[in-house]
């Protein structure tokens, strides 16, 4: 299966939300994680302050909401500085009619929590999905055993060692050890299973398959490209 990334290092989605933000946030992690000791747990919303300079002309048209954001928990008269928030750069906004488009495909096990974008100017609100992944590096969604990774000298990039076929720990603990001067990027990564949609640590990827049926809802504005990396699906035994 062919995977494309949406994902572009000339794009990022630099997300800030205040201290008590992250700890909800944390708290519904926890949640997932411990799901069988809860009967309901609820998505939290977020609702996200765009009254700002920079943010007065976002298009809330758009499939993907792209750009720095703030966010917060009350309305739209407390102005927030970026310093007073903490970072958050491991998720993605997602519209409503994209997210609709992934609950007919396969998709990791992580949250998707439930976003009420409003500008305070124009007086209107928009509902998107915060795509929130659980793990920061042993993804659950991985074979990393089946994977093969570079680990890439920062100073000179021409230096390059290939790790292949380590287990989870063993790779973690090469990681840890060179992480000053090195960085370690995927050539083959493997997946327990055909996901259409997920973030594998890098970036956030999408199955052919996948990347049709966004193109055939007219989703124009969502652009895909070649990954770097091959992906391929673990055997089964």
């Amino acid at each position: 299966m062919k995977y494309y990334q949406i994902f572009s290092p000339d794009e990022y989605w630099f997300l800030y939300c205040s201290q008590e933000e992250t700890a909800r946030l944390q708290l519904d992690v926890h949640l997932l994680r411990n799901r069988e000791r809860w009967e309901n747990p609820e998505p939290i919303q977020l609702y996200v302050d765009t009254n700002v300079p920079d943010h007065e002309q976002l298009d809330f048209n758009e499939p993907i909401l792209r750009n720095t954001m703030l966010w917060s928990s009350g309305g739209g008269s407390r102005k927030w500085h970026k310093a007073a928030f903490t970072p958050f750069t491991r998720g993605i906004c997602l519209s409503d009619e994209l997210f609709k488009i992934l609950n007919d495909f396969t998709v990791t096990e992580d949250q998707f929590l439930e976003l009420k974008v409003g500008n305070y100017q124009k007086k209107t609100e928009n509902k998107y999905w915060l795509f929130y992944p659980i793990k920061q590096w042993n993804y659950p969604h991985l074979s990393i055993e089946n994977s093969v990774f570079k680990k890439v000298n920062k100073n000179n990039k021409d230096d390059i060692t290939i790790i292949k076929a380590l287990p989870y720990d063993e790779l973690l603990e090469i990681k840890k050890a060179h992480h000053k001067n090195y960085e370690f990027i995927p050539s083959v990564l493997s997946l327990n299973k055909g996901y259409d949609f997920l973030y594998d640590g890098y970036t956030f990827i999408v199955s052919a398959r996948l990347r049709n049926a966004i193109e055939e809802a007219g989703m124009t504005d969502v652009t895909f490209y070649d990954l770097d990396y091959e992906v391929i699906i673990k055997k089964e035994n």
